[in-house]
């Protein structure tokens, strides 16, 4: 590693490497923005035919439209063609992939790690911006990190920072307790698989500090978005979505389909922007008596409950009927693990030092 503040280089030249760093990461931060929006909806990333339109008029930007940061800012948060607002959350990502550019090059100086470093950030910003969007984390994002680990890992052969095993114990490491709190609810199986590939990358010590970092930041937030939510809000989604499903179960059992005799069936599921998706891949086929049409009760709970917004539901099914309904709000992971496995990545060492000598 050379850093960027060594002696041998002038100050101009620090000046320089940040100033680089910084709007390379506006750069790739605005490239981003259109991976996190296009990718959920199977859209081209790019292309003659794809180019940067406003999400209201569909005008196509041009170049003075797209300037990372700025543009935002000189346009008064507003379309330039139609006057509609813009998602503050363009400029968010083009600033916050900036910034963590800069503080990689701040701390990684002119290295492997580095570029390693930008690589991860990126990932991490689109598995954040995903899943705020739609709650779940791209597999693409959790393999990009995980490729990340086997390059670290053989690194490690060579460079001797740390036993290449300390990696794989990492990554088991994060995944067993993540995977214990997914199966309780407590966390989705797109945090599970991005902190088990952080972990492969980051080993077994920086691990620690990165999942702490997370379930903090995590819990704090998620208290402040549960206390934000509209009073009887959880009640009315529970007995809207009991009263569906009693519906939806009866017209089932008219047309002789039912869950066998002695046997329980549990439908999972989510509520999300107004849009169910109770999984078909979750039904137990072996419980049923006939083919189920799971289809038409999404479309009873999305017309239903079209306000409601990150609620997780399950519904229990005995054969005579539907035995219980429960909604429990769901809370967004991926953004607060993100920022403690970056800080992980980057002052992991000093994080764990810091912390021994409160001891």
């Amino acid at each position: 590693m050379i850093s960027i503040f060594d002696d041998r280089f002038p100050v101009w030249y620090t000046i320089i490497f940040i100033a680089l760093a910084f709007v390379l990461g506006a750069v790739i931060g605005s490239f981003l923005n259109v991976v996190i929006i296009r990718a959920p909806r199977h859209e081209p990333i790019s292309g003659a035919h794809n180019r940067s339109h406003c999400m209201s008029c569909g005008h196509q930007l041009n170049a003075l439209d797209l300037v990372p940061i700025f543009s935002y800012i000189f346009l008064g948060g507003k379309c330039r063609y139609c006057r509609e607002k813009i998602s503050p959350r363009y400029w968010i990502v083009e600033l916050v992939t900036a910034i963590s550019f800069t503080l990689s090059i701040m701390t990684l100086g002119l290295s492997v790690s580095l570029l390693m470093s930008f690589v991860l950030i990126a990932a991490l910003v689109v598995a954040s911006g995903t899943d705020i969007d739609t709650m779940e984390i791209p597999y693409g994002c959790s393999l990009t990190i995980a490729g990340l680990g086997v390059i670290a890992t053989i690194m490690s052969v060579f460079t001797g920072d740390m036993p290449w095993y300390d990696h794989l114990i990492g990554a088991v490491g994060a995944a067993i307790p993540f995977a214990i709190l997914a199966m309780f609810g407590a966390m989705g199986g797109g945090d599970l698989q991005i902190m088990a590939a952080s972990g492969l990358l980051l080993g077994w010590r920086n691990i620690i500090p990165a999942a702490a970092i997370g379930i903090i930041l995590g819990a704090i937030g998620g208290s402040i978005e549960l206390l934000t939510v509209p009073k009887g809000t959880k009640k009315r989604a529970k007995e809207k979505s009991l009263e569906i499903a009693e519906k939806w179960y009866a017209e089932q059992r008219e047309n002789g389909i039912s869950v066998l005799p002695g046997k329980t069936e549990a439908l999972y599921g989510s509520i999300f922007k107004g849009k169910s998706d109770i999984e078909k891949e979750c039904v137990d086929e072996k419980c049923w008596e006939g083919t189920h049409d799971i289809d038409s009760l999404n479309e009873a709970l999305s017309n239903e409950l079209s306000d409601i917004s990150k609620f997780a539901v399950s519904i229990v099914i005995e054969e005579e009927k539907v035995k219980k309904v429960t909604c429990k709000r769901q809370v967004v992971f991926g953004p607060y693990l993100s920022i403690g496995i970056i800080a992980a990545y980057l002052i992991g060492d000093k994080i764990i030092a810091w912390y021994l000598s409160l001891m």
